[in-house]
């Protein structure tokens, strides 16, 4: 399939100047099958795979999705954990020119079906349950509803009666003739996957992933921490994201040969034993998670002297939560800035300056074009905030099926397009990119400008906290103050003046300090690692309202 915003001018210009190559996943697997067969390549809870293995087994899936009748171009939803299996199912899909869709595994009924009907899906594969959710039995409560959905595909040893078994399909045939999926793999400037977002303003987004945009991002990111072909990359992300697809999955890896391990429920502890057990020398986690590793005690019960780099990406990355990781592991971080459905903007590197690392997330990619535009659409000047538009060969192509939206967003078809990400972020006098927050995000209190995230990384250090999210809350003189929510470690309590007097330790300004706290048991999430605002913002209207505030 095309893709909805790349245009033969961008062909042209990005493949002579290198940018995109004909470079696939799948084939970077058969070429590391040739050259390293026997070096382990996916690991996790349940498997060990080589790279020569890796090929056997997504060749056979392949081979069986083609057996069962799948299309060029027709729809596979994969909604599969962070494990072997759905890389594998991703690779073969991509051999069998079969489209992959792929998700968060927190979306339920409702999304699910969302996907099924907008996107035409003919099959699903899925583990039987996950986290307590009984995800066989949803789908086939909702499979008369979809007369597309032909295939119910499950993972695992117990098949339920109807289902097919992708074990099965990693089994069989013994040997795929070579040359067997010339004719159908989706080729580097073709769409290969569907990303979905996790639908918190709606239903999820399809955003296009294409191998030639996909490899250029992963080059960007294999660069940041100098990756090689003997690192052990540890991922405890879900797949779905961004940094965790391009740099496990769609190439940075692969580029280098290096191991990937994963896994699928994380926790802090679980981390730092495979941290010891794998002898990882890198691991991706977002923010959040880093925020939980920094404050977790047990870590002093491993071995951690392997790890020599933590990167990270999908949400701002406090200089106070980057520099308790950064102490605490005795790693540096580098932290990468891109959108899950337009590509990646910027990164630093495991050779810069602590301050640039722990306070920027580097200098734009240099092959993209990025600006910073104030409200009158104008760039703004150096250490002026200005939202962050860019285009460029590690953007993405789209949405599926969506011109609509990727106008919205893009504005334009083709390199004219930018997209507008949103972000609200400043340069400094050495051009490193320092970002302040979303737009939409901005509190304004009394006229002043108050951005979210550096309150909530600041409380993120706190040795009581677990999670925070700040949120606007309407007043009648200022217009808006904070509202902090939080949510507190096992056992403990946090007094409102404790808040305030831990954030004036922090020589922050008055004006940015909350001014009411909610203590929460857990906070809303959108997919696994962001947290979710609008119900919070919801929650203290009521709030104001039933006190006689509103």
């Amino acid at each position: 399939m095309k893709p909805t915003r790349y245009t033969q001018e961008m062909y042209d210009e990005y493949f002579s100047k290198g940018y995109w190559t004909d470079e696939t996943t799948s084939a970077l697997w058969d070429r590391n099958a040739v050259q390293y067969p026997d070096q382990e390549a996916f690991v996790d809870a349940h498997r060990r795979l080589t790279w020569s293995q890796v090929k056997l087994m997504s060749d056979r899936i392949a081979f069986n999705l083609l057996g069962l009748g799948l299309k060029r171009d027709e729809f596979l939803f994969s909604l599969l954990p962070n494990c072997v299996e759905s890389y594998l199912m991703r690779g073969a899909c991509e051999k069998a020119g079969v489209i992959c869709g792929s998700a968060l595994m927190t979306i339920r009924e409702m999304e699910i079906g969302h996907v099924f009907k907008q996107f035409s899906a003919v099959g699903i594969a899925i583990p039987t349950e996950f986290r307590r959710f009984p995800f066989y039995k949803a789908v086939q409560e909702m499979r008369p509803n979809f007369n597309l959905l032909r295939h119910v595909i499950v993972m695992g040893g117990k098949v339920p009666e109807g289902a097919l078994s992708l074990e099965a399909m990693m089994q069989q045939p013994e040997n795929v003739p070579p040359g067997y999926f010339d004719r159908t793999t989706i080729g580097a400037t073709e769409v290969s996957m569907i990303g979905f977002t996790s639908g918190t303003t709606g239903m999820p987004k399809g955003a296009e992933h294409v191998q030639c945009a996909r490899i250029a991002m992963a080059k960007g990111y294999a660069a940041g921490p100098k990756l090689h072909g003997k690192d052990i990359v540890l991922n405890i992300i879900s797949p779905v994201g961004g940094l965790s697809s391009a740099f496990t999955y769609n190439g940075s890896a692969a580029l280098v040969g290096a191991k990937v391990v994963l896994l699928d429920v994380w926790s802090p502890e679980k981390t730092f034993a495979l941290i010891e057990k794998e002898k990882a020398t890198i691991l991706l986690a977002v923010p959040a998670q880093l925020a939980k590793l920094a404050l977790d005690p047990s870590y002093v019960n491993f071995d951690l002297s392997s790890l020599r780099c933590i990167c990270t990406s999908t949400a701002p990355l406090p200089y106070s939560l980057a520099t308790a990781v950064e102490e605490r592991f005795k790693v540096p971080v580098v932290n990468f800035y891109g959108q899950f459905d337009a590509g990646s903007i910027a990164g630093v590197s495991i050779d810069d300056p602590l301050e640039v690392r722990r306070s920027t997330v580097g200098k734009p990619l240099k092959e993209n074009t990025t600006a910073l535009l104030g409200e009158d659409g104008k760039e703004v000047a150096p250490g002026e905030i200005g939202e962050v538009v860019y285009t460029g060969p590690t953007a993405g192509s789209g949405y599926y099926g969506d011109v609509e939206t990727t106008l919205k967003v893009w504005g334009k078809l083709g390199k004219e397009g930018r997209c507008r990400s949103g972000d609200l972020a400043k340069f400094n006098q050495d051009g490193y990119l320092i970002l302040v927050g979303r737009k939409k995000d901005v509190i304004i209190r009394g006229g002043q400008n108050i951005f979210p995230a550096e309150e909530e990384g600041l409380l993120l250090t706190h040795p009581k906290i677990n999670s925070v999210a700040i949120v606007p809350m309407p007043d009648p003189i200022m217009g808006e103050k904070c509202c902090a929510y939080v949510v507190l470690k096992e056992g403990e309590t946090l007094s409102f003046e404790e808040m305030v007097s831990f954030l004036k330790d922090k020589k922050i300004a008055n004006y940015k300090i909350p001014e009411r706290l909610e203590v929460r048991k857990e906070l809303p999430l959108k997919g696994l690692q962001k947290i979710a605002k609008g119900p919070l913002c919801k929650d203290i209207i009521e709030k104001l309202k039933a006190e006689g505030k509103l």
